[in-house]
């Protein structure tokens, strides 16, 4: 097949997919077209989304980082719009306007965890704007709603195979498949297990019983989710719920003091011959910013991300293959949680609402209180645990879960692993595969002969991402 122009094909509706296709590289007589489930919505995908106007969950789940973290912009629009948003959370519960009041009163909106779904609608004010910044250069633009299944190339362009219609012949294609599925506990256990909060709320919410627990299966971010849900449509006093783990570990809350104190800057001067030295100085690093400084994680951790960049690491560890082990080892120490919801985990906690138990589920399956958990615990007993709703809230953890389109591409060679089979590698300027392909998700922890020093989960650095691979384009 030949191009007299660029035909480039976005793949994806979440985020990331909102920004290639809203900063790619097109001109007069190219075309942009957008595959997606829903692309109606292009760049909220999962973690973004809207729900109904009269839904009690509509801004219940909040963003992982503070709103300047996630995309400094973000923070400038949240203060320019702040009595609509002020307008929109009033009377909400939880009462976040009431959690944030000193930041509030301080004008600091970039120290606000904001909701997701305000979070939304500014990226699809984003993308909107960006599609039709293309349109006006004339760029021919469409939207599809549809599963991509497979991509082919022969030699000169990609054919791309849908689901629900014909193939679409690209030039060039962008894949963002999202973040990483989640574990496959509750799909077959009854009406009373839910894969997941997201979506299932309405089906969730009546089947709550004041005083009676609900099992969160893990306790990643979407459980935190799940204690935000559960105050928006009960009362608190009513609240009970398990949690099961594997470790206990939480984040600790990011609480920013007022006046707020400054970010740290690290004191580590290499360079280390493996990441385990490297780990010991940052640990070594933290302790004495803690004592020395007072340091917490609201200070700990925007430090730590700003200085440590892809240079600096590779500077701090020339040796490739440790400097591949860095990124899980520095997520770990700074794990990222809503200062709201873990303040709310740990006062609940300590009120005897919630349960922490130390174990791992074997499995799920309806019984008559509604469904049931198997655990095994450290020592190998195991329990059986009943409540009327249960919710997966468990993460692939250290495994590499992947889309089938992005396994199908690891298959045959256009996507690289790496060695430890924990992250997703690209080329430069994100490519894979043929020419005119490149990739990025959450999963991304090699770019080039670089390495992600913390996952990008953060949209700031997914994009950029996107803005340095247009300027190798």
């Amino acid at each position: 097949m030949t191009f007299s122009s660029r035909h480039h094909v976005v793949i994806g509706d979440g985020a990331s997919a909102a920004a290639f296709a809203e900063m790619a590289p097109l001109g007069p007589g190219d075309r942009l077209t957008v595959i997606g489930r829903d692309t109606a919505n292009l760049g909220r995908g999962l973690a973004y989304g809207d729900h109904p106007e009269d839904a009690p969950w509509r801004y219940a789940y909040l963003l992982n980082s503070p709103s300047a973290a996630v995309l400094p912009a973000f923070s400038e629009e949240l203060e320019a719009r702040w009595s609509d948003v002020a307008e929109r959370m009033a009377g909400r519960r939880p009462d976040w306007l009431g959690f944030g009041a000193d930041h509030i009163a301080a004008g600091d909106y970039a120290a606000l965890f904001a909701p997701r779904a305000i979070f939304g609608d500014y990226l699809s004010r984003l993308v909107r704007d960006g599609l039709e910044r293309h349109r006006a250069a004339g760029v021919q633009v469409t939207l599809i709603d549809d599963e991509v299944t497979g991509l082919d190339h022969d030699g000169s362009g990609f054919t791309v195979r849908r689901a629900n219609g014909a193939p679409l012949h690209a030039s060039h294609v962008d894949l963002a498949p999202g973040t990483p599925a989640m574990d496959a506990f509750c799909a077959d256990a009854g009406p009373a297990a839910f894969p997941m909060l997201y979506g299932n709320e309405a089906a969730i919410a009546d089947r709550l019983r004041p005083d009676q627990p609900v099992i969160c299966v893990g306790a990643n971010a979407a459980m935190l989710d799940v204690l935000r849900f559960l105050q928006s449509v009960m009362d608190e006093s009513a609240i009970r719920m398990i949690v099961i783990s594997a470790t206990g570990l939480r984040p600790e809350p990011l609480i920013w003091h007022r006046p707020r104190r400054p970010a740290v800057t690290p004191r580590i001067t290499g360079p280390f011959d493996t990441c385990a030295t490297l780990m010991d100085a940052v640990d070594a690093e933290i302790a004495r910013l803690r004592r020395d400084e007072g340091a917490t994680m609201s200070e700990l951790r925007p430090g730590f991300k700003a200085w440590l960049t892809q240079e600096r690491l590779s500077a701090l560890l020339p040796d490739m293959a440790e400097r591949r082990r860095v990124t899980h080892s520095l997520e770990r120490r700074f794990r990222r949680g809503t200062h709201d919801s873990i303040a709310d985990y740990t006062r609940l906690t300590k009120a005897g609402q919630i349960t922490d138990i130390i174990a791992r589920a074997k499995d799920v399956r309806p019984s008559p209180l509604g469904a049931q958990v198997r655990v095994t615990k450290a020592d190998g007993d195991t329990e059986s645990l009943d409540a009327p709703v249960v919710i997966n809230c468990a993460g692939p953890g250290p495994r590499l879960a992947l889309d089938p389109l992005s396994k199908s591409l690891v298959a045959r060679g256009w996507l690289g692993l790496a060695p430890d089979e924990a992250g997703v590698t690209t080329g430069p300027g994100l490519r894979a595969g043929p020419e005119g392909m490149r990739y990025l998700a959450p999963t991304v922890t090699e770019v080039g002969d670089t390495v992600a020093p913390f996952p990008l989960f953060d949209l700031g650095g997914l994009r950029e991402e996107v803005a340095r691979a247009n300027r190798l384009d």
